[in-house]
């Protein structure tokens, strides 16, 4: 089950059918789910995570849905091992802080500090920059969080742009906890052609 703001990360992206789709982040894989169900099964998602048990969990729905189109794959934290490109859309929901929903995750409150959310942003910038090189020309890229702190948001939309020419940004949104479900934030990202 998914929340209406988790939700919304995938038809923003509005994967086609037929369409190669990338999500980096992908566990547990309600949204690379939700894609696929988009995409009404036809086309190819490639589902990539770090953690293996978790990789499984994405096998385990898509076997469930009866989606075969869903290709689960193990990256190294470090990106070495990325799927090879392009992409004509790829879906970014990074680690972050939580922050938008601290309802579900009220830990949270005594686990982030503001020194946590700077790291976070730099390992959020840095999966960007890598998605940014799987894209292909006229692609889209959907940077997602559940996460209300701007440097993670637009803090992070700002600086991949001003050094990223060759992307613009084309929609964003933010959504504050209870108005009407999760906080978090979203950018749709476009490749020029």
């Amino acid at each position: 089950v998914q929340d209406e703001t988790a939700m919304s990360a995938a038809t923003l992206l509005a994967p086609q059918p037929g369409q190669r789709v990338l999500d980096l982040c992908a566990a547990p894989g309600t949204k690379t789910t939700h894609l696929a169900e988009l995409m009404q099964g036809e086309g190819s998602i490639v589902a990539t995570d770090v953690d293996l048990g978790r990789l499984r969990r994405i096998e385990e729905n898509a076997d469930r849905l009866g989606f075969s189109m869903i290709q689960p794959l193990v990256i190294r934290e470090d990106l070495s091992e990325l799927p090879e490109g392009p992409f004509d859309a790829v879906l970014i929901d990074v680690p972050c802080s939580n922050t938008g929903v601290l309802g579900k995750r009220p830990e949270v409150r005594s686990r982030i500090t503001p020194e946590d959310i700077g790291e976070l942003a730099a390992t959020q910038k840095r999966l960007l920059d890598a998605a940014a090189t799987l894209v292909a020309p006229g692609g889209r890229i959907v940077y997602s969080t559940c996460s209300v702190e701007p440097e993670e948001n637009s803090g992070v939309i700002s600086q991949f742009l001003n050094s990223h020419a060759d992307f613009e940004l084309r929609e964003a949104h933010e959504y504050l906890p209870g108005q009407p479900s999760d906080g978090g934030y979203q950018a749709l990202l476009v490749r020029k052609s």
